[in-house]
């Protein structure tokens, strides 16, 4: 039995990857922010005949103490890891910092990708053939590697999320270099655009609206690529590669020039919070 984390999965894609993992009997640990939203998750799961092996830990991808202190509470109790899946993302109508003074979107979707899968490594390590999964997108764009936070240009919340969204397939294609020799596999995918999950929750009034009536997939289809990259004997050692609906995609942010360098930048800031 596998044993998978799945981050952000209390509601929408992050909840149906869980699910849908949860069918197929993988162990599962769900890092969550709210944990009351993420016991009921896994209320779901047991209730739908998936597997009785969940475990709710505490989560908020956007700070480096909560990723500290469930890499903590995970070593206590398990001393395996065979998938991670990073999920855990936001998009948000005004420029906001954490207490760190990060600026949000970048602290989540970006800085939370990196810190946590670096504080779990050495177990995907020891746990080898295994795999990350990154949640990425096809809405992407906007890369300013000077500009990750927001603080020269002025702030859009569309043009924030795209270059968080670039981000992830800049991580995913480093972390996979790192990694390729030690048996660990990083690929990235994308859900498409799926109206019925949370994202959208903290975007401005007028976006709100126009992505409420937008049609687009079910978060089943939004989710079944992460869950096939998590499981399937087909992508076994497949490495540094991007996918729609289970077919590989070109990625035009690939540049190991700019994939070093974000890497660098969110090393240094991973570095600073450990200090």
């Amino acid at each position: 039995m596998k044993r998978i984390v799945v981050t952000g999965a209390t509601s929408g894609i992050g909840e149906e990857i869980a699910c849908q993992l949860g069918r197929a009997h993988a162990a599962l640990v769900l890092g969550c922010r709210d944990v009351a939203k993420g016991e009921r998750v896994a209320a779901r799961i047991q209730a739908e005949g998936g597997t009785a092996d969940v475990v709710v830990l505490p989560l908020d991808a956007a700070s480096q103490q909560s990723i500290h202190e469930f890499a903590r509470a995970y070593r206590h109790r398990f001393d395996r890891l065979d998938v991670l899946v990073n999920n855990a993302g936001l998009g948000h109508g005004q420029r906001l910092e954490t207490p760190e003074g990060l600026e949000l979107l970048f602290a989540t979707n970006v800085l939370g990708y990196h810190r946590l899968s670096l504080a779990l490594s050495d177990l995907l390590v020891h746990s080898a053939p295994s795999r990350v999964v990154v949640v990425a997108s096809t809405f992407a764009s906007n890369l300013d590697l000077d500009d990750l936070q927001w603080t020269r240009r002025p702030y859009e919340e569309l043009a924030a999320y795209a270059q968080s969204k670039a981000c992830n397939r800049l991580f995913s294609w480093a972390l996979a270099r790192r990694l390729a020799a030690q048996g660990v596999t990083v690929n990235a995918m994308a859900p498409g655009f799926v109206p019925a999950t949370g994202l959208s929750r903290n975007l401005s009034p007028g976006l709100r609206e126009a992505y409420a009536r937008r049609t687009g997939r079910s978060v089943a289809q939004g989710a079944d690529t992460a869950v096939w990259l998590a499981l399937s004997q087909e992508v076994e050692g497949v490495t540094g590669r991007f996918f729609y609906d289970r077919a590989e995609l070109p990625c035009e942010f690939r540049d190991d020039a700019r994939e070093e360098k974000l890497w660098t930048i969110c090393q240094g800031f991973t570095a600073q919070g450990a200090s």
